[in-house]
């Protein structure tokens, strides 16, 4: 039986294979925007049937790599070495994990994907932290939403998309919204954005809002301060360099925060910008009711979630021209999130 190990660090993944005898498969590297081919060497190497272990700060792949067939499980910290900051532990140390504890790691599922067996972990960790995130409120630094347009300016939303740039659904959407004339605002993941720097400066040519969505896509629970501040500084840096522009919001992927996480943001300068509309596109219910769940829930000054990465998001970009016309039939101007919240 083979096992494979992906981890990330700064440049992209590295795949290890390795059997149940200890016999090690040929390794290779891959950018951040070549799942396919990761998904077609774990194939080759390991079977059609191969079980792939990531741990619980990449939360990018196991979407994308379960649509090829693949058994993706998780590893949490407790299973693993201490790892650095601007990584995973190595490849060959997730492979093996799936060796060394059978039955300890969760499989993850299109529900819950990556955080699959922790959600109401999630939950409690959001409950904790609600008192800081009021206190945050106030000082302007921490959003579920936008205040509306108020008296005379008319009702306002922001459109967000998540976990891209990711071929090819982030150029359908931003080709949507063009042909609409309406702006959205991007949360990147700071491995997407290095991988794809065209696209991130055709968001911001466009006219669109960009914001941090962190590095790797971990469970913020499970960060320290300086984990948090690599993923933070690290995404920042792809996007300044290719916009001359600081974002100054961060999407916490999962929604997750602790109080600790919210405070250390805040302290660095930025603001946690999470939504009150979840289209829960991420589960891929149908296009019909990714518009339905949005136009359910959405009022003046929502933030709205999205996503143009993470999987296959035709469904998304199959609801958005519609979700789009019923937003401004019903009286709405789609604004960017800054613009929502005066920035």
């Amino acid at each position: 039986m083979w096992s494979a190990g992906i981890a990330w660090d700064r440049a992209g993944y590295t795949v290890a294979c390795v059997r149940s005898d200890g016999t090690a498969g040929p390794g290779a590297r891959f950018g951040a925007d070549e799942v396919a081919r990761i998904a077609a060497h774990v194939r080759t190497v390991c079977g059609p049937g191969a079980t792939v272990v990531v741990d619980s700060t990449n939360g990018l792949l196991d979407g994308p790599l379960r649509v090829f067939g693949l058994t993706v499980l998780r590893a949490d910290p407790w299973d693993l070495p201490a790892r650095p900051s601007d990584g995973s532990v190595t490849a060959a140390e997730l492979a093996a994990c799936a060796l060394a504890c059978p039955g300890r790691l969760v499989a993850t599922d299109d529900d819950a994907g990556t955080l699959s067996g922790r959600v109401a972990e999630l939950e409690a960790h959001a409950e904790r932290s609600a008192e800081t995130a009021a206190d945050l409120a106030g000082q302007g630094r921490y959003l579920l939403r936008g205040d509306g347009g108020g008296a005379g300016r008319g009702r306002r939303i922001a459109l967000t998309f998540d976990d891209g740039p990711t071929a090819p659904y982030t150029d359908r959407v931003l080709d949507i919204l063009r042909d609409h004339g309406v702006p959205g605002t991007f949360f990147c993941v700071g491995l997407h954005a290095a991988a794809s720097p065209g696209t991130v400066a055709r968001i911001a040519a466009e006219g669109h809002g960009i914001g941090n969505h962190t590095w790797s896509h971990p469970f913020l629970p499970d960060l320290s301060r300086d984990d948090l501040l690599f993923q933070l500084d690290a995404t920042n840096a792809a996007l300044e360099a290719v916009t001359g522009v600081r974002p100054g919001h961060l999407r916490t992927p999962y929604g997750s925060r602790t109080p600790d996480t919210l405070r250390w943001t805040a302290e660095h300068g930025m603001t946690t910008v999470l939504w009150d509309t979840d289209t829960q596109d991420w589960a891929a219910p149908g296009a019909e009711q990714i518009v339905a769940n949005a136009r359910q829930q959405a009022r003046d000054g929502s933030i709205v979630l999205m996503h143009d990465g993470g999987g296959d998001r035709s469904q998304t970009v199959a609801a958005l021209p519609v979700l789009i016309g019923g937003l401004l039939d019903d009286g709405y101007r789609l604004v960017t999130v800054d613009e929502l919240v005066g920035a």
